[in-house]
């Protein structure tokens, strides 16, 4: 039996809870013993404690920047987390490797968790990184664009870098540890594992460095879909009411003749009783993910990987409304996939009638959905968590 440390330390939602918890399930039916370090312990009891696993809090960067320098690719995402303050990195590594010392460790598994990477660096133990795409980015010479259609961002990529490599340096002299010979370097020797379909990874151009084991997402959690009655094609739109063309999009679905169903988190019953039609219902508690999309024509998100996963799988023609640049690379590549439409964010004067009569009408849209997920036939979220602890299981026997 090993003792396995799974980390989480970045990002948001119950995506890294959900995919680090079926991990942890598999490496335990192999006799490993885990524990995690999660980032927001708020809902850690309901979940991880539940199924019997004991939980720690991650270190985490509190400050925000303010002014931060122009970075254009996975430096962006290192800043935010510290990386440009030497002293408060060493801090924070520091803080890690007091926690690797009270758990130690024979696996650290690093679910968005750079800086528990760096902190690892060098101690004699596996690391393992899983994630999706955006979370594992490809790691060559330098991190590239996220904006990797950009021609001028493409060409700041090594000053990116470059920026905050030189903190990230002085905090590992502050260490007494060697410094990194370039800020990819951090992924030298972890076992990549990207829980994600090819087509949706958010970076077209990946190598054999990181294997893409499947897609992720929980597919049987909360209530069963009830559609509105009646004939024709139905949509399911998993949106915030915060977003600016909410109310347009529920709009266009009501006069649209599709019939729709919403979940849209926090929205009042009142706005929904307003918005609501005969052919567009809402739903107040989360739906269970592969009934709703195994149902649908198409599917209307903000791009959340795990939810795409899902609409991909079944086949779904796909309208998104990014929030973020994470959300924004995932719609580029449903758009350039043929199997879906994206509004960039900020974009002003949708005419989302008209986008929902193309996905509707054209049929290259359903062509190319029914294909992909054809190419994915055998694609399963359990499997991804079985295949994921497999290829951990090995890294410990090594």
């Amino acid at each position: 039996m090993s003792r396995v440390l799974m980390a989480w330390e970045l990002g948001a939602n119950m995506g890294h809870i959900d995919r680090m918890l079926i991990t942890a399930r598999g490496l335990r039916e192999r006799g490993h013993e885990v524990a995690f370090a999660l980032k927001d312990l708020a809902r850690a009891h309901g979940r991880v404690v539940a199924d019997g696993f004991p939980v720690l809090q991650s270190p985490v960067w509190l400050p925000r920047m303010v002014n931060p320098p122009r970075l254009v690719n996975y430096s962006a995402v290192l800043a935010a987390a510290g990386w440009l303050d030497a002293a408060g990195l060493a801090g924070l590594m520091s803080a890690w490797r007091a926690l690797f010392d009270l758990y130690e460790p024979d696996l650290l598994v690093c679910d968005h968790a750079p800086t528990a990477m760096l902190a690892m660096r060098g101690r004699g133990v596996p690391v393992a990184a899983i994630g999706n795409c955006f979370e594992i980015p490809p790691h060559r010479d330098v991190y590239p664009a996220m904006n990797y259609w950009n021609h001028d961002e493409v060409q700041l990529c090594a000053r990116s870098d470059a920026t905050v490599l030189a903190p990230a340096n002085r905090a590992l002299e502050l260490l007494g540890e060697p410094a990194m010979p370039r800020l990819t370097a951090l992924f030298d020797g972890v076992r990549c594992l990207a829980a994600t379909l090819p087509e949706l990874a958010h970076y077209p151009d990946y190598d054999d460095r990181v294997d893409m084991v499947g897609p992720s997402f929980v597919g049987d959690s909360g209530v069963d879909p009830v559609w509105p009655a009646g004939e024709g094609p139905r949509v399911f739109a998993y949106l915030s009411p915060e977003h600016a063309d909410f109310n347009a999009v529920m709009g266009a679905l009501r006069d649209s003749g599709l019939r729709a169903l919403v979940h849209a988190k926090g929205l009042s019953p009142d706005a929904a009783a307003r918005l609501a039609g005969p052919r567009l219902r809402f739903e107040s508690q989360p739906v269970k993910m592969s009934p709703v999309v195994r149902d649908a024509d198409i599917v209307i998100t903000h791009a959340s990987i795990g939810t795409v996963s899902a609409a991909a799988l079944a086949g779904c023609v796909q309208l998104t409304l990014p929030n973020h640049m994470e959300q924004y690379m995932v719609s580029r590549r449903i758009a350039d996939g043929g199997f879906g439409l994206a509004v960039a964010p900020g974009s002003k004067s949708v005419d989302y009638p008209a986008l929902l009569r193309r996905l509707r009408d054209e049929p290259s849209f359903a062509q190319a959905a029914a294909e992909l997920a054809a190419r994915h036939v055998d694609a399963d979220p359990v499997l991804t968590g079985a295949r994921i602890a497999t290829e951990l299981d090995a890294l410990m026997a090594r």
